[in-house]
């Protein structure tokens, strides 16, 4: 006898494929999405897709609202200030977490990851060195043998990942600088030097909340103008 998998419900699989559309960019920060288009997109009733918003807004990357639709989630520099405080608080203990509970696995995934954005940078793919940073940052939460240490990071995560993913293109310069400060915080956590990688962490994370409020001034963090349908 074999334990029976739960089949994914359409709401979830739905969701899945919004996700991915929103921490990688396809999605606009503040974008409408058309609920009757994705529908119609996706070959599924309109209900699951209101499940699929619902799983979506319990995690932030979605806002619906009443009688005027849903939409991807927007920011401010408040919340951009809120979440890069929420990460320093807690990427230092999961990277600590992750060394102890499963080095050998932790240290050959970033090496892995690390190749991953070298290759991206290499040929120019600024959506696959975001996801590549995003895995990144993520390894430590997934090794870390502690499951509130990691539900608390998910809170952020998805948020995280399309604030990434909508300043990756624009910045070619960031990118660059971005990889220095990956590849040396690896070597500080091969080498269980935390003290300074809690001073590269800041350093890294407060970079990076410069960038995010540069862009959201830009007009890079934002919804086209005029906003159009999400499946448009």
């Amino acid at each position: 006898m074999k334990k029976i998998t739960q089949p994914h419900s359409l709401a979830e699989i739905a969701a899945a494929q919004l996700r991915e559309a929103i921490v990688t960019g396809q999605l606009r920060l503040g974008e409408n999405i058309s609920e009757e288009k994705l529908a119609r997109q996706l070959g599924i009733s309109r209900t699951p897709i209101r499940d699929c918003m619902a799983i979506l807004s319990k995690e932030g990357l979605v806002v619906v609202r009443s009688k005027r639709g849903s939409f991807v989630f927007e920011t401010n520099v408040t919340d951009i200030g809120e979440i890069s405080d929420y990460r320093l608080m807690l990427e230092l203990q999961g990277i600590k977490a992750a060394v102890s509970h499963a080095r050998a696995a932790y240290l050959t995934g970033m090496m892995q990851i690390l190749q991953d954005m070298e290759a991206a940078l290499g040929r120019g793919d600024s959506v696959a060195y975001g996801t590549a940073d995003t895995a990144f940052h993520q390894l430590a939460f997934d090794l870390c043998g502690n499951s509130y240490l990691r539900d608390a990071y998910s809170l952020v995560a998805g948020r995280i990942a399309a604030l990434r993913a909508n300043i990756t293109a624009p910045y070619d310069d960031r990118r660059q600088e971005s990889f220095g400060e990956h590849r040396a915080m690896a070597e500080m956590i091969g080498a269980g030097d935390f003290s300074e990688l809690e001073t590269a962490m800041s350093r890294h994370v407060g970079r990076t909340r410069d960038v995010y409020i540069r862009a959201l001034k830009e007009g890079h963090l934002g919804p086209p103008s005029p906003i159009v349908d999400a499946t448009a």
